[in-house]
């Protein structure tokens, strides 16, 4: 177990103090949903495995053709589309105040997008950051494996001049008409790749659909603190301060998050925990080659309280989301 002091980190996503052991609620890792009808197999109870296995995200929502399925069948488990209307409903047509305040700025400071730019939203959701680009001009693709998001995103789109969304696998982009080679200036992937394995696939398809010295953003919990089941904060009463407990870091995880524990146990998605050295090294090993990384804190205050200082110190010292920006360098 590692004890990180309240200066070095947090990875809380939605409240200031999280209860060991339970589920998190970020903007993308804590639902319940019915199973949807274009379910192809039922999602299982898994149980936590050391390996860096399986979500997609994947098929063409404008096409009929379907995307081979290339990978086995647990890592065709972790889609979102048996949450996709929870999730929708959830994050809504700007996102949450987290995407709102934070993450679609910083996404779009970082990219610095212009009009008339070409953005590949991978794994988009319902389509947020397409709609933000839209307002500035930028052409966006989203693709999503869910169906139910893409549907929502399709529904929820502005300026469809603007916005094109298809059902297609982040780890398998080629196999998307709609993605030709070296045309996107831009690329992004907003709280998803923690969702996906493996994650090769995923940069040498963006790789390949970037033009040259072309520019991807990828936004995820930081790794380094925020790790399911395995991070959490604890009061230090003598001291009066935050702590932030760690008790593994460097084994990637495969663990299976309950969307909703009381009502509906069996209603799980994947996470797959890495190292920070596992997203730099295969990025760099795809030909993206990371230029800048910006780490972000919570907007959310604690609640006013004797505790408030302390609780206000962890929330500014320790950040909650990592930024990654790679450049195609070649």
């Amino acid at each position: 177990m590692v004890l990180v002091p309240a200066g070095f980190a947090r990875c809380s996503a939605q409240k200031s103090c999280h209860t060991r052991g339970k589920p998190h609620r970020s903007t993308k890792l804590c639902i319940n949903a019915k199973i949807t009808k274009s379910m192809k197999h039922n999602t299982k109870r898994m149980k936590s495995k050391k390996t860096d296995e399986a979500s997609p995200h994947g098929h063409s929502a404008d096409s009929a053709s379907r995307v081979p399925r290339r990978f086995p069948a647990d890592q065709r488990s972790s889609h979102w589309g048996h949450v996709g209307a929870w999730y929708d409903e959830l994050i809504g047509q700007d996102g949450s105040d987290h995407h709102q305040k934070l993450i679609i700025p910083g996404v779009l400071r970082m990219l610095n997008l212009h009009a008339g730019d070409r953005l590949l939203d991978v794994a988009c959701g319902q389509g947020v950051l397409g709609r933000a680009g839209a307002k500035l001009g930028v052409h966006t693709l989203g693709v999503d494996m869910a169906a139910s998001l893409i549907a929502a995103a399709m529904e929820r789109r502005e300026d469809p001049a603007l916005e094109r969304y298809y059902q297609a696998d982040a780890r398998n982009l080629s196999a998307c008409s709609a993605i030709k080679p070296g045309e996107f200036d831009a690329a992004a992937c907003i709280l998803a790749i923690a969702n996906i394995t493996p994650l090769s696939p995923v940069w040498h398809g963006i790789y390949s659909a970037l033009k040259p010295m072309g520019k991807l953003v990828v936004v995820l919990l930081h790794p380094c603190f925020r790790i399911p089941k395995k991070s959490a904060w604890q009061w230090d009463a003598e001291k009066d301060i935050q702590h932030r407990l760690v008790d593994g870091y460097l084994t990637s995880e495969k663990i299976p998050i309950a969307m909703h524990p009381g009502s509906d146990p069996d209603a799980t998605t994947l996470s797959f925990h890495r190292p920070l050295q596992a997203y730099i090294n295969t990025l760099g090993s795809a030909g993206l080659w990371v230029d800048h990384m910006e780490e972000w804190v919570s907007g959310k205050l604690p609640p006013r309280g004797v505790r408030f200082a302390a609780l206000d110190q962890s929330r500014r010292e320790i950040p909650l989301f990592l930024a990654l920006r790679a450049v195609k360098a070649r």
